[in-house]
């Protein structure tokens, strides 16, 4: 599959807002369920708003990095996005939190999450919160040197919905 990285603009926000739904509607509808999609779907124009604004700002903050990868033809296949770290507990020791990593099935062992990662963090010390039934993504993060570090959270009930819980992995 050929593809192609670049940065984030606030214009990608209708694109960047769809793939980041069809990419949870992929991985976890056996544990969110159609509502969960639904009220997605409902507040989609808020949702691509948010994104437009957020983008917006983090065009003038380098230390915010949001990535995309397009397929040849230029449909948006995923995206990354890493910042500063947002847990207190590890902010000094582990400063850079990808924040995000999503794409579609159909670039499922393409390349394409290695790239968006190494144009995300390259190879820097940072940290990640994955759902923790999410075998493929923690072992794509164990390949890259991320090991979890026993901390783990539960997912907020407004956002799932399930009482999902995350668990968080680290690399030095």
């Amino acid at each position: 599959m050929s593809f192609s990285i670049r940065r984030a603009t606030p214009d990608d926000a209708a694109d960047f807002v769809s793939v980041h739904l069809q990419s949870w509607r992929e991985s976890y509808a056996h544990v969110l369920g159609e509502e969960v999609f639904r009220r997605r779907e409902a507040d989609r124009s808020a949702a691509v708003e948010h994104r437009r604004a957020a983008l917006a700002e983090q065009a003038s903050d380098p230390a915010i990095r949001t990535w995309l990868a397009h397929a040849g033809d230029g449909r948006l296949l995923g995206f990354a996005s890493a910042g500063p770290a947002r847990d207190e507990d590890i902010r000094a020791a582990l400063p850079l939190e990808l924040w995000s990593i999503y794409i579609l099935a159909e670039a499922y062992g393409s390349g394409v999450g290695q790239a968006l990662l190494e144009h995300t963090v390259a190879d820097a010390p940072a940290y990640v919160w994955v759902l923790e039934d999410n075998v493929r993504a923690q072992a794509f993060y164990r390949r890259n040197g991320f090991v979890p570090d026993g901390t783990v959270k539960d997912l907020p009930q407004v956002w799932a919905g399930t009482g999902m819980v995350e668990i968080r992995m680290v690399r030095n």
